[in-house]
């Protein structure tokens, strides 16, 4: 995991310094030191490089399960209101490790290991402090989000289907146990618009899944997002 998240790590700094040097090339003649931030009427498109901290939802009877950190990413639309209040839909998704403990009636304890898939839509606003091109922010927003643990859940169900290229195919689907939940997040952190037409925008997050099945109250996470942000007027 840790070489994982060396690599990680490297290839995420260096598309973002790419993409930093190129836009800071470009947009060299529109001042990109400290200046008027002329959102105000910009439609955004984001691609949101993600980091989600290891974490532990604990379950009835003292189960638990540990997932892993990892990296994950999404894609978000969203419209500059005026200077200071942005609204954006997100899309994220992510699949990460965890390792799960089991509880026996006979007080046993069972471990496995599985991977949690999750997929996230949320509506959010975020409010900027200055109106300036660089500025410090907070954000908040609702979702729902889709978690898949990969458990299976039911018996296998074969099924068969014609395909152009491989003609008659057959194949067995296994249930898993699944769940939709309500979500939500609040975040501060830094934007830098470079350019008239690019942003970078750091940030901190918690974020909140109402899992029905957790104990202890409703599982949070720390999450670190990098956006990069194209933006253009209406």
């Amino acid at each position: 995991m840790k070489k994982t998240f060396v690599k990680s790590l490297t290839l995420v700094l260096t598309i973002i310094a790419v993409v930093a040097m190129h836009a800071s090339v470009t947009g060299a003649q529109e001042n990109t030191i400290i200046r008027p931030s002329n959102r105000s009427g910009d439609f955004e498109f984001s691609v949101p490089i993600i980091y989600t901290d290891s974490a532990t939802i604990k379950g009835s009877g003292d189960s638990s399960a540990d997932l892993n950190s990892d990296w994950s990413a999404g894609f978000g639309i969203g419209y500059d209101i005026n200077e200071n209040f942005l609204i954006n839909g997100l899309f994220a998704w992510s699949s990460r490790s965890y390792e799960a403990k089991d509880v026996l009636e006979n007080g046993l304890t069972n471990r496995y290991n599985g991977t949690l898939d999750t997929f996230t839509i949320s509506l959010n606003g975020t409010y900027y402090f200055l109106d300036k091109n660089i500025t410090p922010f907070v954000s908040g927003g609702i979702g729902w989000t889709y978690l898949d643990t990969n458990i299976p859940n039911g018996l296998g169900e074969s099924y068969c289907y014609w395909d152009p290229w491989w003609g008659y195919v057959c194949g067995t689907y296994v249930p898993t146990k699944t769940e939709n939940d309500i979500s939500f997040n609040a975040g501060l952190g830094v934007r830098w618009d470079i350019t008239n037409s690019f942003s970078l925008q750091a940030s901190y997050n918690k974020m909140w899944i109402d899992i029905s099945k957790a104990s202890g109250g409703m599982p949070d996470f720390n999450v670190y997002k990098m956006d990069i942000i194209f933006r253009s007027k209406s």
